[in-house]
């Protein structure tokens, strides 16, 4: 069993949580840069979550026998379109300080989907006994002009066990800011928790929420009104002693106001975004792994310009996809996974430059190589290559180390 002193909470994942999710901050605790705030492009290519899921959801055997909880350092890179690259990275350290006091240092940057950011943690816990312990910590070099601190509580960990609640002041220290100031606070909360294990049923979830806040901007009078919910959670149930079923949901609710200073400017907007993606994927835990499975996304987003309805943007994206994998051993070290998806697409978008109706096929597949240099850690190169037509499926590379 993993030492309790190691254990940090769980996160939202970047994408889909795995059983390693480990991070003790939550994403939806941050409001990203300036432009974060207000409505952008969203930078998708038609095939934004196919590629997506090509180099970021790893296959479930890849964590095989590594600890839950732990120092780590994970790092993934690659194309998610022809023309975004994407870096996914985060460092978790702790140092015991003695009489139950610890220390953390967390680095988290990436691109959630519309966002990209970098920021900095550093914590003190205190451990109340063995199973419980308070925190506090504090983004002192965010990638941004304001510091939040956070605090919150283990109310149990237990071997590989643990809930934890979490009470985010974002931008605390609001006077500081040269360009905005808040008519209302932003505070952030979060619970998440991990359950059971490898051997039996293991259940990992994070429920994290930006409540609703106003930021005024001051020297234009704009005003910003944003509230965002995140929720994730990811089953892994062992059937037998070589077949594990893995279960997983991810949904996320954002709603955006822009209120410009003069009440006839045209940018005037209400914006709500919704998504959801479910996953269900049989595994086959042997010699030669293999997994098959299926996987449903759901994505809304409805940005109103009462002022200017030719620039309304209205997306609806569906996607039903099933996809199989699997991993052969050409060395010690080297191992060869390949990985098919296919699917249905339905794609309908509206905004003032742009409409698109689409149904369509789509399918690829992933030519992996693996190189695991130890148990901990692996590099894996990817190649694609397009089955709905010929064509370069993208390509990238996933570097995980655990230390």
């Amino acid at each position: 069993m993993p030492n309790l002193a190691t254990l940090r909470g769980p996160i939202a994942a970047l994408a889909l949580l795995t059983p390693t999710a480990a991070q003790f901050v939550n994403r939806a605790t941050w409001l990203g840069n300036d432009d974060e705030s207000f409505r952008r492009d969203f930078a998708q290519g038609t095939e934004y979550f196919l590629d997506r899921f090509g180099y970021v959801v790893a296959a479930p055997w890849h964590d095989r026998d590594l600890a839950h909880y732990g120092n780590r350092a994970d790092f993934r890179f690659g194309s998610t379109s022809g023309t975004q690259f994407t870096v996914e990275g985060r460092l978790d350290q702790r140092i015991d300080l003695g009489s139950g006091a610890a220390f953390r240092y967390h680095v988290l940057q990436g691109e959630n989907r519309d966002a990209r950011f970098l920021r900095n943690e550093l914590a003190i816990e205190y451990a109340l006994d063995d199973s419980t312990a308070l925190f506090a910590q504090g983004s002192l070099f965010a990638d941004k002009s304001l510091i939040d601190v956070s605090v919150g509580a283990w109310l149990f960990r237990r071997d590989d066990d643990a809930l934890r609640v979490m009470l985010t002041a974002v931008d605390w220290t609001s006077e500081k800011s040269e360009d905005v100031e808040y008519t209302e606070a932003p505070w952030a909360v979060m619970v998440g928790g991990a359950f059971g294990d490898t051997e039996d049923h293991r259940l990992v979830f994070e429920l994290s929420g930006q409540l609703p806040f106003t930021q005024r901007d001051r020297e234009l009078g704009d005003r910003l009104e944003l509230q965002r919910w995140i929720g994730t959670v990811e089953s892994r149930l062992r059937l037998d002693a070589r077949d594990v079923l893995v279960t997983a949901i991810e949904s996320e609710w954002t709603e955006k106001d822009f209120l410009p200073a003069v009440a006839t400017d045209p940018r005037l907007e209400a914006f709500d975004r919704n998504f959801h993606q479910l996953r269900a994927e049989w595994w086959r835990d042997t010699e030669q792994p293999w997994s098959i499975g299926a996987f449903y996304t759901f994505h809304r987003e409805d940005g109103r310009r009462e002022l200017d309805p030719a620039a309304d943007l209205r997306t609806r994206r569906a996607e039903w996809f099933a996809f199989l994998r699997t991993s052969w051993r050409a060395t010690d070290r080297l191992s060869i996974e390949p990985q098919l998806l296919a699917g249905f697409v339905r794609d309908r978008f509206r905004d003032g430059t742009d409409d698109r109706d689409e149904d369509r096929f789509e399918g690829k597949i992933n030519w992996n190589a693996r190189w695991q240099f130890s148990p901990a850690v692996s590099l894996t190169l990817i190649v694609g290559t397009q089955i709905d037509e010929p064509a370069f499926g993208g390509g990238g590379a996933q570097f995980i180390a655990t230390f």
